[in-house]
This record gives C-alpha cells, structure tokens and sequence, in this order.
C-alpha cells in the first residue's frame, strides 16, 4: 500500500480477506459508516436480513444510472462504495438488517441507521451522518444547545438491537452518526452499556459541558476511536470527546469532512500531528465564542450564519464551498442585514465553508474599486481560501 490510497484501494488490498481471519480495523469502521449514506428503501426487509451482495443487486433494481447520476449531494458516491463494497468476499456476504430511516426536512428531522451483522456474536450498528445540504449541517450546529430528535430516536434504536439480538455491539458513524453513537451508547441501560465493544467517531460534532462531565459518558469514554481531517470544521464543534487521530485528506477546506477522501496506508488512515490552521482558528475563535452564549443567543447566531449560506441560492455546503462572484454578493449583502454584535464573527465562518472566498472577494473589490466604491478589510482571507491552512498572512482588500 502506499500513502495516497483510500477506502477503494483498501478494498482491493483486503477485500478477499473475511473477516474471521481478519477482525475489524478502523478502515472498516469507515466504510460501515458510510454504507448508512445508502437509501435501503425496499431493499432491507423489514423483517428478517439481506446479505450486502444481494442488496446492492437489489439496489440496482430499483434505481436507475440516470437517477443516481442526477445525485449532486456529498454523498452522491455511497452506491458506488456499495458496488465496491459488494463485489469483496470481507464485505459481501455480511448481512444488513433493520435499516430506518426518518426525515422531516420542514421539522429538521434526519436520522437513519442500519445494522450490520459480522457474526452470530458481534454487530455494527451504522448510525448515518446529516448529508451536505445546509439544513443538515444546520442541525449540527443546533446540537450546540438543544437535543434533537435524532439524539432520542438513536437510543430507541440501539435499545431495540441489543434487544433483538444477542450480540456483542460494535457502533460508529460520520458526522452527526458518530455523534449519535457515543450519545446513544452514554444513554442506554448499563446491560446494554456492557455489551458495547467499541465506538467509533468519524467527525462527529462534540457534546456540551453538561454531558461531557456526566457519569454516563465516563462509562464509554475509553471505548471511543475519534478520526477527524486535518481541516476539521465540524468534528470541532463543542467540547470534544476524546483526542483524535488527525488524518491527512486529498480535498480542501470544509470538503475534507468527506471520509472517502481521507488517506489511508494499510489498515490505517495517514496520521497527521496537528489540525490546519484553519481548522484551529475555528476552535479557538468560534466554537468557544458559540459555548459561551445563552441558548436564545445560540439560535440567533446559527439562524443568522445559515440564512448567509442559504442567500448564496445553493442547497447544498459543497455548492456554497465554491460558489462563483454572483453568489458571494449575494452573501455579502445578507451579511451586512446581521446584528453587529455577531456580524464577524459569521464573516469568519463564511471564509472557512468558503474556500475560495478571498479570490472571489478580490475580483469583487476591483470591481468595486472600478465604480469608486470602498470595502472592507479581511484578515486571513489567503489562508482561509487555499483551504490547507498553512499560510497565515494577513491581507487588506
């Protein structure tokens, strides 16, 4: 193997290999937390199981090339994943049971989640992320100060499984699913608490002060793997759970929360030993600033910095990340309407999601520039815009 790889080299490496000879590794854990990304719908029964092979043939069925081609989400790659995942001996004859899946875009309700049987004795339980559109980021950022109703409906899951079946219980999840999998795991019984084997968190938001000092989450802090990129935006939210393993991506800016990106060398992801600088800055400025505000404060604040990335017109985080001059204005104005008292710290926030905020913002000043107009000053605009963080220098525009 080699320092570039990823999850589909990983597949060509180790995918003959089952896993009674090999037990499961952290690059396995990932891709059971992005198969959750797959829309089960009509393929898992709801009652009894279906091996990966013959869901993904079944998948196939009923989704055509054009429609999964039509996907523009950040996870428009999971059937592809499937496909690969399908074809190995590791993966494909494991079976899949007990997919749910519960989403209320007007009531900002999104959780899905679906167990994966490695042996009679052990499960994994693939609690699915928020996707890239910006009602679902959104919601991560509203577990700054309110329980969502995923939180609730993760436990009510995991307590069903260990009911179910009599299995030793391995979880994880992307983003918001690793969230839910430490959440769950801290809130269920201590006999099903017993059972959990590991837990692994793959950029997931962190929890509030509150949870973090709670007894419950003492009892699982030693069970949980933290993975998150170099340029981690929302596996820094909140107070973190435990130290991560900093691992090394082939995007840029807030893309590197894609797990399929991340780099992997063998049956581990390319350590790194610090964040971006990027990536601290949003920790140290933004994630403390949010912490210390009263709960209707927070709202605002979140209301405020998602209605900026709404005006752009996109839908979608990965639309935003690289939207062209007419949409950074169109953020630009929504941006002034703001309260001064939060007012930059969303300008912050904008040149993190925005990797190429600082050239989109120069071409705009020369234009402004042109029509004898003035703006204003960006500190870090180069560093924020190449998206690795590394270059610090302060610019006037």
């Amino acid at each position: 193997m080699y320092s570039m790889a990823n999850v589909i080299d990983y597949l060509n490496w180790r995918g003959d290999i089952p896993f009674d000879r090999d037990p499961l590794n952290k690059i396995d854990a990932v891709i059971f937390a992005c198969l959750s990304y797959v829309n089960f719908n009509g393929v898992v029964p709801e009652e009894g199981q279906i091996s990966i092979k013959d869901a993904c043939e079944r998948f196939l069925e009923i989704h055509t090339e054009e429609e999964l081609k039509a996907d523009k989400s950040f996870f428009s790659s999971s059937p592809d994943l499937l496909k690969a995942v399908a074809s190995t001996e590791r993966f494909g004859s494991l079976m899949l049971s007990d997919f749910t899946d519960h989403t209320d875009i007007e009531d900002m309700v999104q959780f899905a989640a679906i167990t994966i049987h490695l042996s009679p004795e052990e499960i994994f339980i693939s609690f699915r992320g928020t996707d890239d559109t910006i009602v679902g980021w959104k919601e991560d950022f509203y577990l700054s100060y309110m329980t969502v109703s995923a939180e609730k409906e993760s436990i009510e899951y995991l307590d069903n499984i260990a009911a179910k079946y009599d299995s030793w219980i391995i979880m994880g999840g992307h983003s918001k699913g690793g969230h839910l999998s430490i959440y769950s795991a801290s809130r269920t019984s201590d006999e099903t608490r017993d059972r959990i084997v590991g837990i692994y968190d793959f950029d997931g938001p962190g929890f509030k002060t509150e949870m973090r000092e709670s007894r419950r989450f003492r009892a699982v802090e030693s069970k949980i793997v933290r993975v998150i990129p170099e340029n981690s935006i929302i596996g820094r939210l909140l107070l973190c759970t435990t130290d991560p393993i900093i691992v090394a991506s082939t995007q840029k800016g807030v893309m590197q929360h894609d797990p399929l990106s991340w780099e992997i060398c063998g049956k581990e992801f390319v350590a790194l030993e610090k964040n971006t600088v990027a990536s601290d800055l949003f920790d140290m400025t933004l994630t403390t600033w949010i912490d210390n505000l009263e709960p209707d404060a927070k709202k605002q604040f979140i209301d405020d910095v998602f209605s900026v990335l709404e005006a752009s017109g996109e839908t979608n985080i990965s639309a935003v990340a690289s939207c062209g001059l007419g949409g950074v204005k169109k953020m630009l104005a929504r941006i002034k309407t703001i309260d001064k008292g939060s007012r930059e710290q969303v300008k912050l926030l904008m040149r993190i999601f925005i990797e190429n905020w600082g050239v989109v913002w120069a071409s705009y000043r020369q234009r402004q520039a042109a029509l004898g107009k003035s703006g204003s000053k960006i500190s870090f605009v180069k560093m924020i815009a190449s998206g690795s963080g590394n270059n610090s220098t302060e610019v006037s525009t």
